[in-house]
């Protein structure tokens, strides 16, 4: 036989089971005593010539009245830097550049420096290896070199990534 009931999340068959559940429960009352802790919590507040109303005794929470004007000096503050940019941009951007030039000329002629002096003795010894072992070692050296890379980052994604808690199957 097959059977009649659906998969449907919203099967009448559950349904049914589920009132059965809450009928169950019975019903909740509030205990002896509830009625005067409720109102020792209320407070009268005094009215001159009108009856007095009740007003609950919540404090408001004042974390508004610090929000509020702590907002409203960053957005001064950034205001104002901005202007301050916008008037002394070409003045920014002259200084900018001369701490680039001032840093990077001397490291590009350091490197040049380098190449040049080295560039022989790397080309002589790629050479040299190239001849001594073959083309074949070399290449593969190159392309384990080449690929070491990309394998790196990914292990150091995965060390770096939080740690998955895992959730036990008794929890759920």
């Amino acid at each position: 036989m097959t059977d009649t009931r659906s998969n449907h999340p919203l099967d009448p068959m559950d349904d049914q089971v589920l009132d059965q559940y809450l009928v169950s429960l019975g019903r909740f009352a509030p205990g002896p005593g509830f009625e005067d802790r409720v109102m020792a919590r209320v407070r009268l507040a005094p009215v001159s010539g009108a009856a007095p109303a009740a007003v609950p005794a919540v404090r408001r929470r004042r974390w508004p009245v610090v929000a509020w004007p702590a907002s409203g000096l960053a957005a001064l503050s950034s205001t104002a830097l901005t202007a301050w940019l916008a008037f002394n941009f070409e003045t920014l951007a002259g200084s900018a550049t001369a701490a680039v030039i001032a840093a990077v000329v001397p490291a590009w002629h350091a490197l040049l420096t380098w190449l040049a002096a080295t560039s022989a003795s790397l080309g002589s010894t790629l050479a040299a290896g190239a001849f001594g072992f073959g083309l074949q070692p070399l290449i593969v050296a190159l392309v384990l070199m080449n690929l070491a890379v990309p394998v790196s980052l990914f292990g150091l994604y995965k060390v770096a990534r939080p740690a998955v808690r895992m959730r036990s199957h008794a929890a759920r």
